[in-house]
């Protein structure tokens, strides 16, 4: 019965669509015999239409189907009685009256809908009629706006049509849902239960259908004949008017009145459409529109539930710990993906089992959610047929049941990812490979179970395979990695780590087998020390739009292997060499300016690297990570120069300069003021930052580290970036850039405290003031208590230092060779030999097999002395120069620690001292053997090398002038934080006799509070001296003055402080 209707609606749908299309129905014979064959509709408005031949229009006729279908109701309903016995003679009597009730309402409502469809019929005949006879549908525009109208009208035909098999499957609805609840009712009668009869409802709800009640298809319907009478009334009034505008306005009204409301859309379009609503509370707030949008709304709701935060998820688990019969959904069949990475520490076995019985679900992410187990994900991921991946990332403790469960329930499996799998066992690990052949990508780490015979069957039985991560597996070897290259073409990504069995081997023979693997995009070597220089070439030749490479601690990778890699040019974007103890400067400028695109770069533990590297980053703009931890010669003045390179709105995110320990604290200032995306800075382990008041911005250090590790951790991440840089932008004046002319920073000073005299100009004000300066420098060391300074190493004795004769420094100049005539052709020979390259870089890889020639035609001997001086003397300029970087910093900012800066100051000194002591002994020795060849080729070097050691000392110079100024300026603070100390350590010897009674941190974190400062002196002193910060990074300001308490320090002070 229910075959032969639908097969009844199928002739009818497809009868309408011919007549829209061919123009003629298709008729069994025996319509044909009843019904009288309807002619053929022209289509109107055929803009090639020329012929004034009358328009032929036709009639349109469609047979009937209710009889059909009221026999096939009477059939439906007369099944009531078979299906229900024991009924009473009441219940019969009811039963029959609803059935002819049914009856009845049917009739009335195939009636409705025939009468509709026949009153379209006769408008379309009526209208057609008029035009034939007035010939309007001659005009070309006027025949094809007519033929669209025509269509749209056999389109609400069509519709009308379709509400005919609507309303059977409404009849059928109504019918089983009274059989259902009759035998509800027979079955309580039967066990004698009281029950009441459902029929009377049926039958009231039967008796208030109205089918007169237009549709919200026939109001538009209705609309669309009124508007299609009003065009036609209006060319009938103006039959001979062909005005475009006219026509326009009308084809306008047409169309607006044609749309159907949303509600009649598919609800497979609404769905679309109701999707595209991102804010969640605008699409909460459709829920009550009716019930089909409440349904659609609720699927799109929880296809991926938004769980973020624990209150989300706990208002999230309150629907899940209701049972089916509570709710009014079946919210379970509706989620197809969760993800509860960022609720992972809120998350429990408990409620993980809530979500048994989500078949539908696809995806199952539960990166580090530590506490769930096994247990609970395989009962979630039973019977999951349609799932496709799963993510364990940071499951603890990981069995054999997930995998049993995926193997035997998920065959669609297609992205596993299931980090420390070291308990899986090798049976289950065969049986999971041998049941996922839909599997793309897999990550199966830390197993001792994985070996060659599992990799060798996951290349059988897994050929969709794309990404395959089997780190830390140590029984795989160069065998079975060579077949699953070879069969599996479409690998994209590739990791193996922390395994010596990978050697060279594996790429040569796979180089001999495969000649091309063009999909190749990663590939992780990481910790497989066998892996050499060969190895990276053969992979550029067979991948050359290899994107990301991974070497890490591959300690035989050297310069050649970044030269192979730079064959890949733009395709490079990631590239990690961390302790790959060879790479030097050298390799990472032929690196850099081949791949232009490259983003994220690392070179931790990669200790030769210099500054050099920092200028070459430089060229870089679509860099976004830069990793240089524990890159012991990096110093400041190579960060400031890559950030000046670089330039402002930086495109950097992520920096590592852990263990950096020659940075300090302005560099990083300027690194935070030029990079606005900066989201993770490390620097754990640089002095200059272990300070409370910078230390007040770091994360937490992780829970497992100890406490050593704690007291280094120095890692701002997040919004701990921009409070770090709010905070130090408090403490400076905000620049355009790195400024590091100590010369311009000694000007602005002299000019700013109106230290030039009248009459006297800026140059020699500044000579009277370093002559002055150099007069008092003791009384300055001395009366700000340096040796109880932070930082300072008091073997190095700053009263040796004699600033009154710091251009003297260097005396070796002022010798002269007695027995040296050399006219100015032979000079001018002798300086052309000279290796000019090497005096400017001595450290080029050009040099690090034979020495340049510095003392021409003398011996190798004197050469070799004068090479090494003059390595020497470049270490000593870096230095200088970073010397200077620091203290042009500490003129502007509160930054550094100046107990470092004195320190550096004596370092230099004795530096240079001893340089100079160098350079005279083998000029000395030169001397005094009395061979001229070697004198004159030391003399071609004294010419080429006097004006570099003289720019050397005046930078030292005024360097340590604009110091020693900044101190004196200092000089009340900072005897009074002198003295403080001084009396701290009094009261400790007075009153503790217990040595191991640890200090009060307190009293350090809180010296200088009782000072009141300026804001121009919070600016320039640098002794870490400062007022406590609160959260928001703004200086707490106290209000005491200096003159409230007594100018020793006495037992009331120690008390405050």
């Amino acid at each position: 019965m229910h075959t032969n209707n639908e097969t009844g609606g199928r002739r009818t749908h497809t009868s309408i669509r011919n007549v829209l299309e061919n123009g003629e129905p298709q008729q069994s014979q025996t319509q044909r015999n009843t019904v009288q064959e309807p002619t053929s509709i022209l289509r109107f408005g055929d803009a090639n239409v020329t012929s004034s031949e009358p328009i032929r229009l036709s009639s349109i006729q469609l047979p009937s189907n209710n009889d059909a279908l009221l026999r096939r109701m009477a059939v439906d309903s007369s099944n009531l009685e078979a299906g229900l016995p024991d009924l009473s003679p009441g219940d019969l009597i009811k039963l029959r009256l609803f059935q002819e009730s049914l009856q009845r309402k049917t009739e009335l409502f195939l009636n409705s809908i025939e009468s509709r469809r026949n009153a379209i019929f006769e408008g379309i005949e009526a209208d057609n009629l008029k035009l034939k006879k007035l010939q309007l549908a001659q005009t070309p525009h006027t025949a094809a706006y007519l033929n669209r109208l025509q269509r749209v009208r056999m389109r609400a035909i069509e519709t009308e049509t379709i509400e005919l098999q609507r309303l059977r499957v409404k009849i059928l609805t109504v019918v089983e849902e009274y059989k259902t609840a009759m035998n509800t009712y027979c079955s309580a009668i039967h066990k004698g239960k009281p029950a009441i009869n459902p029929t009377d409802y049926f039958q009231e709800w039967i008796e208030s259908l109205d089918p007169e009640k237009t549709p919200e298809l026939t109001d538009a319907l209705n609309a669309l004949t009124l508007s299609s009478r009003q065009y036609l009334i209006a060319l009938l009034e103006q039959p001979s008017k062909d005005d475009k505008k006219h026509r326009l306005r009308h084809q306008r009204s047409v169309v607006k009145s044609s749309i159907f409301p949303l509600n009649r859309l598919p609800s497979e379009i609404l769905h679309l459409v109701l999707d595209k609503l991102t804010n969640r509370n605008d699409i909460v707030s459709l829920l009550t529109v009716c019930r089909l949008w409440a349904l659609i709304i609720v699927k799109i709701l929880y296809y991926r539930p938004h769980i973020n935060k624990k209150q989300q998820l706990d208002l999230f688990m309150r629907t899940m710990y209701l049972e089916r019969f509570e709710t009014v959904f079946d919210y379970r069949s509706m989620i197809k993906r969760l993800n509860f990475s960022f609720v992972g520490d809120h998350l429990y076995d408990d409620q993980l089992y809530q979500f048994v019985g989500c078949q539908n679900l696809e995806r199952l992410t539960l990166v580090f959610c530590k506490n769930i187990t096994s247990e609970s994900i395989s009962a979630v991921l039973n019977d999951c047929k349609f799932l496709q991946s799963v993510d364990i990332t940071g499951i603890k403790k990981i069995s054999d049941d997930i995998f049993n469960t995926l193997a035997e329930s998920c065959p669609r499996l297609q992205g596993f990812y299931v980090p420390q799998a070291k308990d899986v066992s090798l049976s289950c690990l065969r049986n999971f490979i041998l049941n996922t052949p839909m599997l793309k990508r897999v990550k199966i780490t830390a197993s001792a179970n994985m070996n060659d015979e599992l990799v060798e069957l996951m290349a059988d039985k897994c050929p969709m395979l794309v990404e395959v991560d089997i780190t830390s597996s140590p029984k795989v070897h160069d065998s079975s990695l060579l077949k699953l290259f070879t069969k599996l073409g479409q690998l994209r990504e590739f990791r193996i780590t922390h395994n010596s069995n990978i050697t060279d081997t594996f790429i040569l023979e796979l180089a001999k087998e495969v000649q091309q693997l063009p999909p190749l995009r990663l590939i992780d070597f990481s910790s497989c020390e066998n892996i050499t220089d060969k190895s990276i070439e053969k992979i550029v030749q067979m991948a050359p739009k290899l994107r990301n490479i991974f070497l890490g601690k591959c300690s035989r990778i050297t310069d050649a292997s970044l030269a192979y890699l730079s064959r890949l040019g733009k395709n490079l974007q990631t590239i990690h060499f961390g302790h790959c103890f060879n790479i030097t400067d050298q390799g990472v400028r032929v690196l850099v300016q081949a791949c232009s695109r490259i983003q994220y770069v690392d070179f931790a533990c990669c200790t030769n690297l210099t500054n050099r590297t920092l200028y070459e980053l430089s060229d870089l703009p679509k860099l976004k990570r830069i990793g240089l931890v524990k890159c012991s010669q990096m110093t400041d003045e190579g960060l400031l120069n890559m950030i000046s390179l670089r330039g402002r709105n930086d495109s950097l995110e992520r920096v590592h300069l852990s263990y950096c320990s020659n940075l300090t604290i302005y560099p990083i200032y300027e690194l935070l003021m030029a990079c606005p995306r900066l989201s993770h800075l490390s620097l754990t382990a640089v002095p200059s930052f272990l300070r409370p008041d910078i230390t007040a911005f770091c994360r937490p250090a992780p829970t497992e580290f100890s406490e050593n590790q704690r007291q280094i951790f120095c890692v701002f991440s997040g919004r701990g970036v921009n409070r770090l840089r709010h905070y130090l932008m408090s403490l400076t004046t905000p620049t355009n850039g790195p400024q590091m002319d100590i010369n311009e920073i000694l000007t602005k000073y002299v000019v700013s405290k109106n230290l030039v005299g009248n009459q006297e100009s800026l140059e020699t004000a500044i000579s009277r003031i370093t002559t002055e300066l150099n007069q008092d420098s003791a009384a300055i060391l001395a009366a700000t208590g340096w040796n109880q300074i932070n930082g300072l190493n008091n073997e190095f004795p700053f009263q040796n230092i004699d600033f009154q004769n710091l251009d003297d420094l260097f005396t070796w100049y002022r010798t002269e060779f007695q027995n040296v005539d050399l006219s100015p052709e032979a000079i001018n020979d002798l300086l052309a030999r000279v290796d000019r390259k090497y005096c400017d870089d001595p450290f080029s890889d050009d040099y690090l097999e034979r020495d340049a020639v510095l003392v021409p035609g003398a011996s190798n001997d004197v050469n070799s002395e004068m090479c090494y001086i003059v390595r020497k003397f470049h270490e000593l300029d870096d230095r200088v120069d970073d010397f200077e970087v620091n203290v042009a910093s500490l003129a502007r900012v509160q930054f550094q620690f100046t107990g470092f800066l004195l320190h550096e100051m004596a370092q230099i000194f004795t530096h240079i001292v001893d340089l100079n002591r160098m350079i005279c002994r083998v000029q000395n020795n030169v001397i005094q053997t009395g061979n001229v060849s070697d004198m004159q080729g030391l003399f071609a070097w004294r010419l080429v090398s006097v004006e570099r050691f003289v720019k050397l000392l005046q930078k030292y110079k005024v360097s340590t002038v604009v110091l020693r100024l900044y101190l004196k300026d200092s000089i009340t603070l900072l005897t009074r934080q002198r003295e403080l100390l001084i009396a701290h350590q009094r009261h400790n010897w007075n009153g503790n006799t217990d040595d191991t009674e640890p200090d009060d941190d307190a009293f350090w974190q809180q010296i200088g509070e009782r000072v009141p400062l300026s804001q121009e002196q919070m600016r320039i002193i640098q002794f870490g001296l400062r007022n406590p910060v609160n959260m928001d990074g703004n200086t707490v300001q106290e209000g005491g003055e200096l003159e409230d308490h007594s100018a020793t320090p006495n037992d009331d002070v120690l008390e405050e402080t």
